[in-house]
């Protein structure tokens, strides 16, 4: 008989695992109260991947900023979620939620909508992003134990899959790229998803799922969720996506085997710093401008470095301080701008930089950027590290947040969706970070 390992969630309660089981709520541990929890939290996740507005047939950017439906939905979701941390969630694991880098980092998002010239819009957007974080924890912290959070991981894995395959089938003219303004994406798969480039690395996260299930033991859901998400990831044409997903899946099972969990988080840093120098680096130094064109000439990432150049020029003096939470692209400066001549890209028509950590340094500033990159990448990483010797439930669970992490986080380094409550391929970061910190550390009380 195959053993369900317990993980907890706090630090000296012997029965919460992802989620948050508690002395001071006696009907948790019934039945009928673990079902509801794991159904809820299967719910709120759901919603978070699927968004509000599946089959969305144009790309208008991540945040969809001013819209009702996100507005209601992830401002509800949300409030759910504190009502979830104030009655259900232990106080524990709630004051592990306030971690200090966390608290910061929202106020730093807040503030950063006095340096718009749209403050109002800047800082709804901000409030409803952490809206959709919080929502996030809330579904953590609901799931009793593993099994539960493996239960709510197959629901929402079952339910995008379902409704993206039924998309291109039944919908096709939704499901399928046929916009004329990108000739290139034509007949290429984004399911229920805004874009190709959404579409991909979600579908990747789920195949990380699937892979996750595979080694816990459910290897009929599993093997159908990964092979599934796979097959899509290649319909969507996505080659970040098909070059990143076996790289950080090969590097994570190959860590683990021949390193612990020392040697993932080493190399994952050496490939992110890597990543970081020879992509934005790139248009800020020219000798690894010329580097880059000596290893691989002529790679301009599609276009993106004359974009890069663009937005870092048109950050002039605001640079230290950020132009405020989603407000850069669609300013004056921007739209009204001259291309450069022979650039690949028009900015004035463009949403973001498609380089999450420029868009981060263009709102927030480059002080921002680099707390930015300790909330996201630096304590996550240690995160991992710390939570040692679990068992094999927390083994497997920690491999696929950092799984979905590293993908994420090489993935910002050509697509923008930090901090966007309405992407879902955020809504998998912030599961990972959230994950990771959420998941015990040191040893486990039997």
């Amino acid at each position: 008989m195959r053993h369900l390992s317990t993980l907890r969630l706090g630090p000296t309660r012997p029965a919460a695992a992802l989620g948050a089981a508690s002395d001071a709520a006696p009907w948790w541990n019934a039945a009928e109260g673990r079902a509801l929890c794991t159904a809820l939290a299967a719910l709120i996740l759901t919603l978070l991947l699927v968004t509000f507005e599946p089959y969305q047939a144009v790309f208008v950017g991540p945040a969809g900023s001013g819209n009702i439906t996100n507005q209601l939905g992830y401002g509800g979701l949300g409030l759910a979620a504190l009502l979830i941390h104030l009655c259900i969630t232990p106080r524990p694991v709630a004051m592990r939620l306030l971690r200090p880098a966390w608290v910061v980092m929202a106020l730093i998002l807040l503030l950063s909508s006095t340096q718009s010239i749209w403050p109002d819009a800047s800082f709804r957007a901000v409030v409803f992003s952490l809206a959709a974080m919080l929502a996030m924890t809330g579904a953590l912290c609901l799931v009793p134990d593993e099994r539960a959070f493996r239960f709510a991981l197959t629901v929402t894995a079952l339910v995008v899959l379902g409704l993206s395959y039924a998309g291109i089938v039944l919908m096709p003219s939704a499901a399928i790229h046929n916009e004329a303004l990108e000739a290139a994406n034509i007949g290429l798969w984004r399911g229920i998803y805004s874009h190709k480039n959404v579409a991909g690395p979600v579908m990747a996260a789920l195949c990380f799922a699937g892979l996750y299930l595979v080694r816990s033991g459910q290897w009929v859901t599993g093997v159908a969720i990964a092979l599934l998400s796979a097959f899509f990831v290649l319909k969507t044409g996505s080659k970040t996506t098909l070059g990143l997903l076996p790289l950080v899946a090969g590097l994570i099972f190959a860590g683990r085997v021949f390193g612990g969990r020392r040697l993932p988080v080493i190399v994952l840093g050496l490939v992110l710093a890597g990543f970081a120098l020879m992509t934005l680096g790139t248009v800020l130094s020219p000798v690894l401008y010329d580097l880059l064109q000596w290893a691989v000439p002529g790679t301009t990432f599609t276009g993106r470095l004359d974009l890069w150049r663009f937005a870092i020029h048109a950050l002039g003096p605001q640079a230290w301080t950020g132009t405020g939470f989603e407000a850069f692209w669609s300013t004056p400066v921007v739209r009204h701008a001259e291309p450069p001549f022979g650039s690949s890209w028009d900015p004035r028509g463009i949403v973001n930089a498609h380089n999450g950590y420029l868009d981060l340094a263009i709102a927030l500033g480059w002080p921002g950027l680099g707390f930015g990159i300790v909330v996201l990448v630096i304590l996550p990483l240690v995160d991992f590290v710390r939570i040692g010797s679990q068992g094999p439930a927390a083994t497997r669970v920690a491999d696929f947040f950092l799984m979905v992490l590293a993908f994420t986080l090489l993935n910002a380094f050509l697509e923008s969706f930090l901090f966007a409550r309405g992407n879902p391929v955020w809504m998998t970061t912030w599961l990972a970070v959230a994950g990771l910190h959420l998941l015990p550390k040191g040893r486990t009380v039997a």
